[in-house]
């Protein structure tokens, strides 16, 4: 398990060790903020050395050996599958004003079990669910979610949720450097 301690700019790892991580983005990159997912994903690639048009395919998830990144346009039930193959798996998104979370939130995610678990709103939370019932292995799971400030019709992001998608980066780089995966090697 990654003990980690949150502060106001990233998340601090106490422990290095390796585990296969698995990021996925969701979101519309039609409608401007709510596409952040995409954006800091890229962003992250980019900063990693690794090509951020990886991120729009599905052929090949992996970047890097145990590094994974999707980007899907919402949570479907067949994720299920792919998360188990992983030990971490972090899920991207932008949220609402008025929700009472940080700018920049993190937080674990447990499994859990909603009524008509698929459609537009699935949880993390019930992919895990999921991955547990139906392959019997679940990953440690958080959600990292960045404040939006405008959803209508749009491909950029505002400056307000640019700046708060490279403080996601920032917190994701942390993420890859605790599971051993920064330099594309897993610590022995």
């Amino acid at each position: 398990m990654i003990d980690m301690a949150q502060s106001d700019q990233v998340c601090t790892f106490t422990e290095k060790q390796s585990a296969r991580l698995l990021l996925v983005g969701y979101g519309n990159s039609s409608r401007r903020d709510d596409g952040v997912a995409e954006h800091i994903l890229r962003r992250l690639l980019e900063r990693l050395g690794l090509d951020p048009e990886g991120v729009m395919t599905d052929d090949d998830i992996e970047q890097r050996e145990g590094f994974g990144a999707i980007l899907v346009h919402q949570l479907a039930p067949e994720l299920a599958e792919l998360a188990c193959r992983y030990d971490v798996i972090v899920f991207i998104d932008a949220h609402v004003a008025g929700v009472d979370w940080q700018p920049v939130e993190w937080q674990a995610i447990e499994p859990s079990v909603q009524g008509g678990m698929s459609g537009h709103h699935l949880k993390p939370g019930v992919i895990l669910s999921l991955s547990e019932t139906l392959y019997g292995r679940r990953p440690e799971a958080y959600m990292l979610s960045v404040l939006g400030h405008n959803f209508d019709f749009g491909e950029t992001l505002t400056a307000e949720t640019s700046d708060l998608a490279d403080q996601a980066v920032d917190r994701l780089l942390g993420l890859v450097d605790a599971c051993g995966l920064a330099s594309g090697k897993k610590d022995e």
